[in-house]
């Protein structure tokens, strides 16, 4: 069977629901990040206390509880690529949370990306694997939030690109001759992990909102890494920033 004949609307039988049975419940909002920087950065901070836990791959990925305005609000990292993400994000949505808040670095595919914006993904190219057990064959997944991102982002006078993007599960395969065709589809950046949540999302009746920031580029020659091995705490910083303004308005 080929994977794009993965989509199967049977009953599931490994749930969710039944192996976070009698864990602790989360709040309704739930802020992730990627980076261990964040954390680092945010679990000395008063405004937050260590609330949870969850086990992923025999690692203990704390939970981090603050508040904004009248609501209260998680904040953990998850791990890198759609399998790891969207198991995790099944499993906090077992425990109450309805709205996820994704925010992650991404590489440019185009030398005439908007300078200093945040990218807001429009659709995802699913070159990954997740999604196709969660939906029907297609191309592309909509970014069903991206509307009303953008409209936040226009608010808070924040500087953004909206683009499709292409999701992949190879990062050591983003070979010359797929980019060309990821750019001639329409995707300006290359991620590993929005095709995914996304498909995720939409199935179970999920609100998740991504949005991504620029570390490195696919242009030209050479692989240019730019600033995947620097000190990004004032860029996640900022996007944590901004992911609490998303809190106050959705």
């Amino acid at each position: 069977m080929s994977l794009i004949d993965s989509y199967d609307e049977s009953e599931e039988v490994v749930k969710a629901e039944i192996l976070t049975r009698g864990q602790k419940e989360l709040p309704k909002t739930a802020i992730v990040c990627f980076k261990k920087e964040l954390i680092d950065v945010v679990k000395n901070k008063e405004e937050f206390e260590e609330y949870s836990e969850i086990n992923v791959c025999g690692e203990e990925i704390k939970i981090y509880k603050t508040q904004i305005g009248k609501e209260s609000v998680i904040l953990y990292r998850t791990l890198v690529g759609g399998p790891a993400t969207t198991s995790m994000m099944e499993e906090i949505h077992a425990r109450g949370v309805e709205n996820f808040i994704f925010f992650g670095s991404c590489g440019e595919l185009i030398s005439d990306m908007k300078k200093g914006a945040f990218i807001i993904p429009t659709e995802a190219y699913r070159d990954e694997g997740t999604s196709y057990h969660y939906m029907p064959v297609s191309d592309f997944v909509k970014v069903k939030t991206a509307t009303r991102l953008e409209e936040i982002f226009k608010k808070k006078n924040i500087n953004y690109e909206l683009t499709k993007t292409w999701t992949t599960d190879a990062l050591y395969k983003e070979t010359r001759n797929k980019i060309k065709k990821r750019i001639k589809s329409g995707c300006k950046v290359v991620e590993m992990e929005c095709a995914s949540v996304m498909a995720v999302a939409n199935s179970r009746n999920i609100n998740a909102y991504q949005f991504l920031y620029s570390d490195d580029t696919l242009v030209g020659e050479a692989w240019d890494i730019r600033t995947l091995k620097e000190d990004r705490s004032f860029i996640l910083k900022e996007c944590l920033k901004i992911a609490t303004e998303i809190v106050k308005e959705i």
